[in-house]
């Protein structure tokens, strides 16, 4: 129902009813006027109206009548309504916590790829329908993308990058400048790459996308369910993988396998490739609308190369996106850049570079005004040790930290005065019992900056388990430290968890890692949001 067109008001003057009420008793006014006055009447001026004849005999005169009761008085106005509590950040997290998880469907999608793809041609057909429309080879770039066309929904597109335009197709009705899109984070010499999601409803039994460059990674969930065995980055047959999605500039089918009856589905597909996605295809008589999902909680996340390790469902959003997904946020804006910290580091001239850091990357993570905001950083700080040409002394690298630190969390207070901030402890792939006092000095470090910086907050010690957060409220120190033992995947030593969550190279996590990693942060961050 469209309120501006379906309600409307009803004048209770002009009902048949009551302007026949109306009618009568105005006509019993005027005979009473004039049996009274003598004058007046119906007829047109100057006419005299005959007076009745007397009746006979003696006329009674009637009692006289008491007068009439005063007009009741009007009732006081009614008190005007509540009005609504206005969705603040942490409401907005408190209904993500209510969603149902998401589920893995029985039956996975099936996905294929166009093996040429400069014919630009989706497998739907001649006359499918493709967003935004094809506009030939004159028109360069195309106006419309993914980022702006209506029959989609992106969470903040306006802020998404529209990368360089590239043709593709032969066949006239399919030819177009395509524009891909992505999220990017651009720093002073450095650069990371988020996904972006797309929205949508549709009837049919199968869309396609078209994949601007090569090695597309692709997240379909439809009707809360995960649409396959895990991250898409290869052709799909009853979710037995096939070829790796590197055809440059294809069409990816998603065939829902469904043809028994046409009904509609609400997908949210979260898609990077070398390039970005540029357009989607539908068959011809599939209804497509937007799903408008701003009302939901979003979150985003400053971070390391920690943030970019591959999860098993998410490509290379690493534990973020596996928390999210866990928490019921559809929204995750991410920020990973190898080798950062909250300060400059001696490591190489990008980590030099102040403008990689922290709080330099600050304004381009903040401008999506997301509900949580995760800091996870440290490791590859330096608190505690001279290093030149940084750092002449020790006591210089830790004032470097500390004042970084605390200047970064009154910068984010400042940014987002409403929204839940978190942070972290360092990551610890290899396990020191007791913890290592320098890893331990720079998470206290971290605590102390980011609740001076007041607001709401959650402080999740990775270190040694558990969260404290800014009502006082604490818990989750059963499940002790995140990553045990010192092993990793090809040098085990059968003691603690890193023979299973630490690659190869002794530092990052597996993807089963990352699962471990994003699961732990989101059993802390449900709990300890809802004491907030």
């Amino acid at each position: 129902m469209n309120p501006e067109t379906d309600l409307h008001t009803v004048n209770t003057l002009n009902t048949p009813t009551r302007r026949v009420a109306l009618q009568r008793l105005g006509a019993l006014a005027a005979a009473s006027a004039a049996s009274a006055c003598g004058g007046g009447g119906d007829g047109p001026p100057g006419t005299a109206v005959p007076a009745a004849a007397p009746a006979p005999g003696p006329v009674a005169v009637p009692p006289a009548l008491p007068p009439p009761p005063p007009p009741p008085s009007p009732a006081p106005p009614a008190p005007p309504a509540p009005p609504a509590a206005a969705a603040t950040p942490l409401s907005r997290l408190k209904s993500a916590l209510a969603r149902p998880a998401l589920t893995r469907a029985a039956v996975p999608v099936d996905v294929s790829q166009t093996r040429d793809g400069t014919a630009g041609a989706p497998s739907l057909g001649a006359n499918a329908l493709i967003l935004p429309t094809p506009r030939g080879f004159d028109l360069n770039p195309n106006p419309a993308s993914l980022a702006d066309i209506p029959q989609v929904w992106g969470h903040r597109r306006e802020l998404w990058t529209r990368q360089r335009a590239g043709f593709v197709g032969t066949a006239a009705q399919n030819q177009s400048w395509f524009v891909p899109v992505s999220r990017d984070h651009r720093a002073a010499s450095l650069g990371s790459q988020g996904i972006c999601g797309l929205h949508f409803r549709f009837d049919g039994r199968a869309f396609e996308l078209l994949v601007a460059g090569t090695d597309a990674q692709v997240t379909l969930v439809a009707d809360g369910q995960l649409m396959a065995p895990s991250t898409i980055t290869t052709t799909l047959v009853n979710g037995v993988a096939g070829s790796p999605l590197n055809v440059f500039n294809a069409y990816l089918k998603f065939d829902f396998r469904s043809r028994s009856a046409r009904g509609w589905r609400e997908a949210s597909l979260y898609c990077r490739s070398s390039q970005g996605p540029c357009a989607l295809a539908f068959e011809a008589g599939d209804r497509v609308e937007p799903w408008d999902r701003s009302a939901e909680a979003s979150m985003a996340c400053l971070a390391d190369s920690y943030g970019g390790a591959p999860g098993p469902d998410w490509g290379i959003s690493g534990p973020f996106w596996e928390a999210a997904a866990q928490l019921g946020i559809a929204h995750l804006d991410l920020d990973a850049l190898g080798g950062t910290g909250y300060a400059p580091q001696n490591t190489n001239a990008d980590t030099r570079n102040p403008g990689n850091a922290f709080v330099a990357r600050l304004a381009g993570s903040v401008n999506g005004q997301p509900d949580l905001f995760i800091t996870a950083g440290g490791i590859n700080d330096n608190n505690s040790a001279a290093a030149l040409p940084l750092f002449a002394s020790a006591e210089q690298a830790r004032s470097s930290f500390d004042n970084a630190v605390a200047g970064y969390y009154r910068e984010l207070r400042a940014a987002l005065p409403q929204a839940v901030l978190v942070a972290l402890g360092p990551w610890a792939p290899r396990e020191s019992a007791p913890t290592e006092p320098v890893t331990l000095s720079k998470a206290n470090t971290i605590r102390a900056a980011l609740q001076a910086a007041g607001g709401l907050w959650v402080f999740v010690d990775n270190l040694r388990g558990g969260w404290f957060n800014s009502a006082g409220a604490s818990g989750g120190f059963a499940g002790g430290p995140w990553q045990t033992g010192t092993g990793r995947l090809g040098a085990t030593t059968g003691i603690g968890n890193g023979d299973r969550f630490v690659s190869a190279d002794g530092t990052h996590p597996t993807a089963a890692g990352c699962l471990h990693l994003g699961t732990r942060l989101a059993v802390d961050l449900r709990a300890a949001i809802l004491a907030l």
